[in-house]
């Protein structure tokens, strides 16, 4: 905050709590008054820096600009709290204060009561809430559970001026015994009852029959969801068992995989021989027409020449016999050995 806007606002300061208190030990302080008079120049806004009080029984900051109850967490032993003329809309921050006895809000903003009032402050005995903004009778039926409240006051709220408003609180309220600073008498006991009573009974009648409509639906519910949770069980039951049945066939199709898998790699094995076997014939067969490119051509003579070789041979002793007659020698190269003897002995000689 700027200096404009801090200028009217004092601060809770554990300064400030020494001096007021005069007492250096912050544990030991029992009773704290942080009021302001009406219409002074500085008041406080905000609760602060009360966490090392933590013994603390009374608090009064009334008649300051406070609009938010907070920051009493570690003050689980106060008693009393007054915050009256303030600036509050709304009860909170008291849910741990189970030793809270006496709780002025009287002069504020408050238009409800929080529903957890009764059960988390038991021990409430004085409650202040004039002047305020409740307007609903519903909102002080929150306080029935309070068996040891004792005064009340709500004079100046709209609700003050509901008809009935004051037996409707001395029915309903049956521990009170002062309201809004008047003490309760017997006869306004007996005229709130013989108000209220009968429509008490039609309420809580109502309330029951209500209860009762309540029941029966829960019933129903209840028997939908049994039988939701039945047929859950089966689709359970169903889904255990295809699970299993997958896991079987699962493991069967592992198993047949796994066969199939050792097979194909046995073929691959044999695949690869073949490979390698065919690999080597083409290479036996590459390396054969290489060679034979380099071989001399074989030399096989024409028939004309042979038959004149054998014209100027035929009188050698080394030539066949048949050869060697007088017969004109066509006639006598009449079978494939003769004619191949010939082509062999000319063939040397050619050679030679």
């Amino acid at each position: 905050l700027d200096k404009k806007q801090d200028k009217g606002t004092r601060y809770i300061t554990e300064d400030l709590i020494r001096r007021l208190t005069k007492c250096e030990n912050l544990v030991l302080v029992g009773t704290l008054n942080l009021s302001t008079s009406a219409g002074s120049d500085k008041q406080f806004r905000y609760i602060e820096n009360l966490d090392k009080c933590e013994r603390l029984h009374v608090l009064n900051l009334s008649n300051n600009r406070i609009e938010r109850i907070e920051k009493l967490e570690k003050l689980c032993q106060l008693r009393e709290l007054h915050l009256s003329s303030n600036r509050i809309r709304k009860i909170e921050g008291l849910e741990h204060m189970t030793n809270l006895q006496v709780l002025n809000l009287a002069f504020n903003n408050i238009e409800h009561l929080p529903v957890w009032i009764a059960k988390k402050l038991r021990s409430l005995h004085t409650i202040n809430l004039q002047r305020n903004k409740i307007s609903s009778l519903h909102e002080i039926t929150k306080l029935k559970p309070l068996k040891n409240l004792t005064s009340l006051s709500l004079a100046e709220n709209p609700i003050s001026s509901l008809p009935h408003y004051h037996l409707f609180l001395i029915f309903h309220l049956r521990s009170l015994e002062m309201l809004d600073g008047q003490p309760i008498s017997p006869q306004e006991r007996e005229q709130a009852h013989q108000r209220f009573h009968m429509e008490e009974v039609e309420r809580l009648e109502q309330e029951l029959e209500l209860r009762a409509e309540e029941t029966a639906q829960l019933q129903r519910e209840r028997t939908t969801a049994l039988e939701e949770l039945e047929r859950r069980e089966t689709l359970n039951q169903n889904l255990r068992q295809q699970h299993q049945e997958q896991q079987r066939s699962r493991e069967e199709l592992r198993r047949e995989l796994d066969t199939k898998s050792e097979l194909l790699k046995q073929k691959t094995v044999e695949l690869t021989r073949a490979c390698q076997k065919h690999y080597e014939l083409e290479q036996e067969l590459a390396f054969h027409k290489i060679d034979a490119k380099f071989e001399p051509l074989p030399f096989y003579p024409d028939p004309v020449s042979i038959y004149i070789f054998f014209i100027k041979v035929k009188s050698q002793p080394h030539l066949p016999k048949t050869a060697r007659s007088n017969t004109p020698p066509h006639v006598y190269i009449t079978r494939w050995e003769d004619l191949h003897n010939a082509a062999q002995m000319f063939t040397q000689r050619k050679k030679a």
